[in-house]
This record gives structure tokens, sequence and C-alpha cells, in this order.
């Protein structure tokens, strides 16, 4: 059983009697603080609490009483989801990202205790927990903290406690009670709603403390929708850095909170915006780096700015990470991980170079060796560090398919596999770091996207697993019956329901006793998940977690060609879907590949129609076996099906 810290009187910091049921009791000052739905309730003010906003109260606590009478924490949130509107939904999913924590690596503390202080729906805490910390949640809100006790007695049982309290000026701990603290969401104060300081964050802490804030000097915030930023103007901008509204400060005004005995910190930008973030990007060094591709090299200005030296003064928001003296000598989580890797590998201790938070909540870390040329493997390594428990299923197919497809399919280019398992506390994968650059680089140009398809079209046709057969009804049910029903289960719109059902009835008269191959499948074929020369070139084909290895052929190139389209133009997925059924707006490069595929593996005209036909459910099929959680009317909402 853990021993978990001891809990104070928020009022005076003396000992608590928990002798009474339901009940604690300070036996200095004689305070009583009674459970609030069982989570232990040290607030002052518990009417004072905040909503539990972006949900509806009422809505939550329906969810926590089903979770309360046994229903899985799946089902529990899928159901809250499909309750709230479009953008409530879309908020909860957005504060419930587990690649909030990707930071994670880059700490010294391993194990021990943390007390996390934010807002208790935030997905840090599944990274924190899943990697061995016990951790210790303190928000005003019981609901939010009832959701977070059941999630995290799903993802990692034993490690997750939760305390309502925050409005108080002391936190409710002794001093140097945690090994991390780790304060969401802006410094604390009134402005932010916490009635503690952040002396109180250096006085529970023996370790390390992490604050996650807004640059007072940023540039732009996203509103709490995925993808979604708020640019100011230039008057509205300057009101906000004389006045800003929630006392945010610049960088050096950070640091300063830190002053008495956590002087030496380290800061880092979460880039775009700490709501949102891909790249986290070091700012006493020149690593990790924020990735600068083609794209980005056309703009004069920005790239101007970022050589003189304005991305630390103009970034919209930091994490700054302060450890005590006794252990600012302790090399940090990753690069531990790093010498470990390199022993094991023989080869020389590379450096972190490029630091991602995956959309698909995983730490994705680049390696280089300084002064070496990027075509040399030697310390190039791609480390990807699951961030929720599904991912780390993802991760190991992943690992499986980069030697199965390596092994087996000569010319199919993939990153050799090096090293699978636990390292430092956290699991993770390592695979050879590929030259070159991620397709989406080259998006909008034509030539260097001709050539991608062209050789895309050639790989796929090369992974062919069984010769052309008479389709039987026995694999359709296996193959493509049971994929409809998973997402027919998760449609959630009536109308969407039937269609399906239409869908799946027509997939079965034309599919049925039709002769064609089948392959091995990628399963999420996107220009992302391709590494390509500047020229378009084919390097290498990334990220096999969502494989399988045999499904229906012509999927893969097909996604890619209708998913290239909705980047380069911002289309909808229900325009690509008409675009690649009806093909009379493909262009002629896009129309080659897919022909080229068809003639190469032998794929007729019906068999390629009934895929067009099928393919919204197919992306939904695949979706719905690798979420970690259904997304409400995703393909009603997506495909307009």
């Amino acid at each position: 059983m853990t021993d978990w810290p001891e809990l104070l009187c928020p009022g005076c910091l003396g000992d608590l009697d928990d002798s009474e049921p339901g009940a604690r009791s300070c036996r200095s000052c004689g305070a009583r603080y009674p459970d609030t739905g069982g989570v232990p309730d040290l607030r002052l003010a518990p009417d004072a609490a905040p909503p539990p906003r972006p949900t509806d109260a009422a809505t939550l606590r329906r969810a926590l009483a089903a979770l309360d009478d046994g229903l899985g924490f799946k089902p529990a949130l899928e159901a809250l989801l499909l309750e709230l509107d479009a953008d409530s939904a879309d908020a909860l999913q957005l504060l419930l990202k587990e690649s909030r924590g990707a930071w994670l690596p880059l700490l010294r503390t391993t194990g021990g205790h943390a007390l996390f202080l934010g807002n208790a729906f935030s997905g840090t805490l599944t990274p924190l927990a899943g990697s061995g910390i016990h951790v210790t949640v303190v928000e005003r809100n019981t609901d939010r903290l009832r959701f977070a006790l059941h999630r995290g007695a799903t993802v990692a049982p034993g490690h997750t406690r939760v305390v309502a309290a925050g409005d108080a000026a002391r936190l409710p701990f002794r001093d140097g009670a945690f090994g991390l603290v780790v304060q969401e969401d802006g410094a604390p104060g009134p402005e932010t709603g916490r009635g503690y300081g952040f002396e109180e964050l250096k006085r529970v802490c023996s370790g390390e403390v992490l604050l996650t804030a807004d640059n007072r000097l940023g540039y732009k915030r996203s509103i709490g929708l995925r993808g979604v930023y708020h640019v100011p103007g230039p008057l509205q901008y300057l009101r906000g850095v004389l006045r800003p509204p929630r006392k945010e400060r610049t960088l050096a005004g950070y640091r300063r909170l830190f002053r008495g005995g956590f002087e030496a910190t380290r800061a880092f930008a979460l880039y775009p915006h700490t709501r949102d973030f891909t790249h986290i990007v070091g700012l006493d060094a020149d690593r990790p780096q924020l990735t600068i591709g083609p794209k980005e090299r056309k703009n004069v200005l920005k790239l101007a700015a970022h050589a003189v030296g304005l991305f630390p003064v103009l970034t919209p928001s930091f994490a700054v990470v302060g450890a005590r003296r006794e252990h600012r000598a302790t090399p940090a989580r990753i690069e531990r991980m790093l010498a470990a890797l390199a022993e094991r590998l023989g080869q020389p201790v590379p450096e972190l170079d490029i630091l991602v938070a995956t959309r698909s909540n995983t730490g994705l870390a680049h390696t280089f060796l300084r002064d070496a040329n990027e075509e040399d493997p030697t310390g190039r390594w791609t480390l990807h560090l699951p961030l929720s428990p599904q991912k780390q299923v993802l991760l190991s197919k992943h690992h499986r398919f980069l030697s199965l497809v390596g092994q087996t399919f000569a010319g199919v280019a993939v990153p050799a596999p090096l090293f699978e398992g636990e390292l430092e506390g956290m699991w993770l994968t390592c695979e050879r770091r590929l030259p070159g650059i991620t397709a989406p680089h080259t998006t909008g140009e034509r030539a260097p996207t001709r050539r991608m398809f062209r050789e895309a079209s050639r790989d796929m046709a090369r992974l062919v697993v069984e010769a052309s057969a008479p389709f039987t009804a026995d694999r359709f049910e296996e193959l493509v019956a049971d994929r409809f029903r998973i997402v027919r289960d998760h449609a959630a719109v009536e109308s969407t329901v039937r269609h399906i059902d239409r869908m799946l009835a027509e997939a079965r008269e034309r599919l049925v006793g039709r002769s064609f191959p089948l392959t091995l499948y990628h399963g999420d074929l996107r220009s992302k998940h391709i590494q390509v020369r500047p020229d378009g070139a084919v390097v290498g084909y990334l990220d096999w977690g969502a494989s399988e290895e045999c499904f229906l052929p012509y999927i893969d190139l097909l996604h890619l060609v209708a998913h290239q389209r909705k980047q380069e133009e911002g289309c909808s997925p229900a325009f690509t879907w008409r675009m690649v059924r009806e093909r009379d707006l493909l262009r002629d490069h896009e129309r080659e590949a897919l022909d080229d595929y068809a003639r190469r593996i032998g794929l007729d005209e019906e068999v390629r129609s009934a895929i067009e036909a099928m393919y919204p459910v197919l992306v939904a099929g695949m979706a719905e076996l690798n979420w970690d959680y259904s997304r409400p009317r995703w393909i009603h909402e997506q495909f307009g099906v």
C-alpha cells in the first residue's frame, strides 16, 4: 500500500484527525473538513469552487454516477462526450490529451511522489502516473477530481490520489513532501483561481518544480479548441502586454519566481501554445530545437525574428523547470536513456535534437551527433515514448511491423528497429532516424508530390501477402463486415447507422466472389508518415502502429491521395471522398498513381469502385480499432455519412 504524503490543515498546517468517518478535523485549530463524494475536501469555502467547465456539471455527474456503478472508463467517457455540444467535447478532448506531459523525459525526476496542481481533467496525469510516479492531484472542483480518480484507476492503478484544496494560502502538506511539483495553467495566485502563491510550490518540493504558463509577450493563444488560435490586433496585443489579464509574465519574470533555492532554471517553449503544442523547444541551449521546414524558410519575417533571438521573447508559452541545488547535477531522464541506449547499441552517446508532442499522444524524440552527416546513421535515432497505455500497445505493434516489412518486402524502406523496452522507468521504442524530411514539408508542390505518389504506388503494390483469388463470404465477414459493425456501434447518429447498413449490403454484393489479391495494410498512410527527399523521392515509410498483416488492397494509397488533397486545399474529408469515388476532380498525378497501383496488382474496376465507395467506413474502422476512446459522431461529422 502506498505511503502517501500526509494531509495537513490548510489553515494552520496542523495535523488532521481522520478517525471520524467521512470527515477530518484539525488537532491544532479545530477546523473541520468533511469529505465530498469520497474526495478528501480541505477547501475553506467549498461553495466557491469553480464550475467543471468545459462540461456541464449535471452531465459530468451522470458520467461519474455511471463510473461509480461499475461502467468502464472508456464507455463512460464516450457517453460523456456524446452528451456535450461539439465545442465542449473538443475542448474536453484537448484537455485530456496525454501529450500535454511530453516534457516528462526532460525532468530529472524518476519515480517517487509528485504533486499536480491544475485542472484535474488534464491528460498530463496519465504519463506522470504511467511512468511510475505516485501523483497527488489538488484542485478545487470535486467532480473533476472524481473523474481523475476513475481515470487513474484505469491507466495506472494505485498511482493517483485526489484532494479538494487550493483556495487557502497554504498547501496542505509538509515541507519537502514531494519530489516533483507540477503547476499547470499559469503561476498560482488569485488571477488563476488559486489561494496560494509560488512560494508554496517551493516549500512542499524536495526536488523539481515545473511551471507551464503563458508568455506576457506571446503573440497568439489557443482558444481551447484543437488547432484554433487567437492572434490579437496591434492595440489588443499592446493592452495585453501592459495589463495582462492573468498576470502573465515574461520568461525573466517567471524565472524570478524560482529564486530562493531553485535559481538554476531550465526553460522550454511549448509551441504553439500550452493548451495545444507540438514542439518543446529549448530556450537555454540550441537543443531541443524548433523544426523549421522548407515552407517556414519562405517566411522571411519569421526567419529574421528567429535569427536575431526573438523566439524566446515572443513565443506564446513556456515550461520552466527549477531544481533544488542538491539535484542540479542529476542528468535529465532523456540523457540517462540515451546513455543506456548507447551502451546497449555500442554507439557514441547522441544528443537530443527535436522533441515533439504528437497528436497521437507520443513523445517523439530525434537524436543526433554534432558535426555528423545526416546520412551517417550513427547516433541518429528516433525514440517513441508512449504517454498512454494504448499508445504502448500500438508502438509495440509498430516496432514489430518495422521488422516484418524490412525483412519480408524488398524495396519497401522502413526505419531499422533498434530497441523496445523500459529504460529509466519509461517504456519506449528506438529506431534509426531516417534522413530527409517528412512529406508535409512539400505540400502544395506538384513535382515532389507526383514523385512521392509514383513511388508510393510502386511500394504499396509490393505488399501483396495473398495472390489473387475469389473473395469468399467468410473472408468478407472477417475483413469487412466486422469493421462495419465497429463503426456502426459508435456512429451515434441514426441516419448514419442506416447509411452504414446500406453501404455494407452494397459492399457484400460487389466484393464477394470477385478475384483480387490481399495485402499488408499500413493503416494510416498519410504524407506525415512518409519521409522524403526535397524532390519527393521516398526515403522510408513511418508509423506502422495501425498496421495489419492481411487486408484489402488499394486503401492505403487511396487514403494517401485523399488526405494529401485535404492538406493542400484545406477541404473536408467529405469532399475528398467524393473526389476519389467519382474521380472527376482527381488531378493527373493523383489519377496516374491510383491507376498504376491497380495495374501492378491486377485490380479490376469493380473492386476499385467498391473500395472507394466504402472508404469512410474503412478509415473510421481503422480509427475505432486503435483509438483509446471513440470520438463523438466522428464519421458523420467528417464524411457526412
